[in-house]
């Protein structure tokens, strides 16, 4: 299984695939700019919560 499935798997069984289905709509209609800006985002996001989880 590769990475896109493992994380498609993973958002099914946190949300619900209506959720799911209307943000990949909703990407479906962005640019590729705006992709690549969302996704960068994400990683921020992703990195500050891993740091606000660490003990001090």
């Amino acid at each position: 299984m590769d990475r896109t499935e493992e994380l498609f798997n993973k958002l099914l069984d946190e949300h619900p695939p209506e959720l799911i289905l209307g943000a990949l709509d909703e990407m479906s209609r962005m640019k590729r700019e705006e992709l690549l800006a969302l996704g960068k985002l994400c990683k921020i996001i992703d990195r500050a919560e891993a740091k606000s989880h660490q003990p001090d």
